[in-house]
Order: C-alpha cells, then structure tokens, then sequence
C-alpha cells in the first residue's frame, strides 16, 4: 500500500479494522474483516471529519480490502448512506482494490450493488497500481496539491 507509506500522506484514523490517509485529492481506505453495524457508524464519524477538509471540491474516493472484507446487511444500508452523504459533499469516483480479498467475487458483487444504487462510479481493481493509474486518467491524483 504505497499510499499509506508515503510521508506526504496525513494519516486521519486508524481503528483495528480500518485506517484513512488523505494525498493529494484521494481519501484512501484500508478495511479488513467482517464490518458490523458499530463498525461502519464509526468508520462514518471518522469520513466526515476527513471529507470536510475538501470543503465540497471534488474528491476521489480508494479503497484497499483485506480478508474477507464483508458487510452485514445492516452495514451494507450504513454504508450506502455513508457514501450518498459523501457524494454530496464532493466524492466524485470510487476505486475498489479487491485482489487480497478471501472472497473476492462476493465482496465486488456487494460493493457494485452498494455503489449502484448511489449513482457513483466504481471501478474495481486486483492492484494498487491499477487503481491509481484509473483515478488519475479520471482527473484524481495522490500528488501532494
């Protein structure tokens, strides 16, 4: 994850199932594990501190899934939440890395239903570097601005 080892990069929170950095206009996210209800409503609190320092400018949006990185039913509905209020304050595009996952086509398959249903677009990765090269082509950059 080159992006959290970066120095530039301002490391925002890190829970034992998760951790945020921000570089440049890409909010990152490293989540591993099964993610409860509690988990999610805490992994929230933390993003709206994050996505405030945009003050609504645009904003992309990477995620780094470990493990079985599955949500219950009840966070899959806290999550999709999470992500329409983040669209209205400037997340403009997601970025999905799946490749260290246990259970990669069910945790896509769950992910593409969650990001369907709040109109932003998603593309899924098996890399970092895959993923980094998709959000620059789309405007986004880890580059210190």
């Amino acid at each position: 994850m080159k992006l959290f080892s970066n120095p530039n990069a301002k490391l925002k929170s890190r829970h034992g199932q998760y951790q945020i950095a921000v570089l440049g206009n890409i909010v990152a996210v490293s989540a591993a594990g099964t993610a409860s209800r509690e988990a999610i409503e805490r992994y929230n609190k933390d993003m709206m501190e994050v996505v405030s320092q945009f003050q609504e400018k645009k904003w992309a949006f990477l995620g780094y899934l470990h493990g079985p990185a599955i949500l219950t039913r009840q966070a899959e509905l806290e999550l999709q939440k999470s992500i329409e209020w983040r669209a209205e304050r400037g997340m403009a595009i997601g970025a999905l890395i799946t490749g260290d996952t246990t259970i990669e086509a069910m945790v896509q398959e769950q992910f593409e239903r969650i990001y369907k249903k709040t109109d932003i677009r998603l593309g899924m990765f098996s890399d970092e570097e895959s993923a980094i090269i998709w959000l620059e082509g789309q405007g986004f950059s880890a580059e210190v601005i």
